[in-house]
């Protein structure tokens, strides 16, 4: 099922606990995604190299990409041809695409205020595509499990399913090879970090961020922060996640630590990004902003990597 000369997610085959056959790899060319160097934020911290991984070029905008590929590929192999997911936006644009290389009928559940940007990058996801329906609801995560439960259909929550953290493994692989000293990341359910965690480097402190809308892990560690009711990083929707623990966890052992991020702060480095040609999430902008406020309270960073984990 490959359709890419990359093997995407799938080079990594060995270190995921469920294995996969080669017929079943569904891939877009996912992973192996651009490092980028920073040097005009090196020169405004004082920090030797910052590197940006740009996870927003993934085939379909983000990191969910890894972990669409595992699953749909997952689905396969166990021969279920029907699936619901839930989907603050990301997650559903990714779905849509890699349905398009199986026969798998997807119910997405999606909020039915999903920003104009996501909106329309949906509905091109969506084009010529018979296996999906989407189904927009106010509460799409209840909604879903109620449908779930009286359709007798697979249902795929990112952020408690233990095949979703699968596909970010390959993440954490790529990360290692850099062998940074920090890495800042935006956090919403915890997924992604956690698929990561088990592979990356010791020694690289793991900083994770969230804005001033959605703390539920951050404010765990930063306090520093006026609450706020709207946030320009609509990515980071988890006001509960089952992951909270696991994820404080990591960043403790790590020696890192949580950062809240507010609009102000992510307006401006989001210029900051757009000045220096590089047009990314609001998501991306706010590592920017905890790793100049992990230097205002003392950080000392030798090598630091970004991720941009979508568009």
């Amino acid at each position: 099922m490959n359709t890419s000369k990359n093997k995407g997610i799938w080079e990594y085959s060995s270190i995921y606990s469920y294995k996969i056959s080669t017929h079943n790899q569904i891939t877009l060319g996912e992973g192996n995604t651009p490092i980028e160097r920073l040097k005009f934020l090196e020169i405004d911290t004082g920090i030797p190299t910052i590197y940006a991984k740009r996870e927003d070029k993934n085939p379909t905008g983000s990191a969910k990409d890894r972990s669409i590929s595992f699953f749909f590929s997952y689905l396969k192999t166990k021969g279920i041809n029907e699936v619901i997911i839930p989907s603050s936006g990301n997650t559903a644009i990714s779905a849509a695409y890699y349905s398009k290389l199986t026969n798998i009928t997807v119910y997405l559940f999606i909020s039915d205020n999903l920003s104009n940007i996501k909106n329309e990058r949906l509905k091109k996801a969506l084009q010529n595509n018979t296996h999906i329906k989407v189904i927009e609801s106010k509460r799409p995560l209840s909604d879903s499990i109620k449908y779930s439960l009286k359709n007798n259909i697979e249902l795929f929550r990112g952020s408690s399913s233990k095949i979703a953290i699968e596909g970010y493994k390959s993440l954490g692989e790529e990360l290692s090879l850099i062998r940074a000293d920090a890495l800042f990341i935006p956090v919403s359910s915890g997924t992604t970090l956690v698929g990561l965690s088990s592979k990356i480097n010791s020694g690289c402190h793991i900083n994770i961020v969230q804005n001033s809308k959605i703390n539920t892990i951050s404010k765990l560690f930063d306090n520093n922060f006026t609450s706020e009711k709207i946030s320009l990083s609509d990515s980071i929707v988890a006001r509960v996640t089952e992951r909270k623990k696991t994820v404080e966890d990591i960043v403790n052992k790590s020696k890192g630590w949580g950062w809240t991020i507010e609009n102000s702060e992510i307006e401006k480095y989001h210029e900051l990004l757009e000045k220096n040609g590089i047009i990314t999430s609001f998501e991306s902008s706010m590592t920017i902003a905890a790793l100049i406020k992990a230097i205002k309270n003392g950080y000392k960073f030798k090598k630091v990597i970004l991720c941009f984990t979508g568009i």
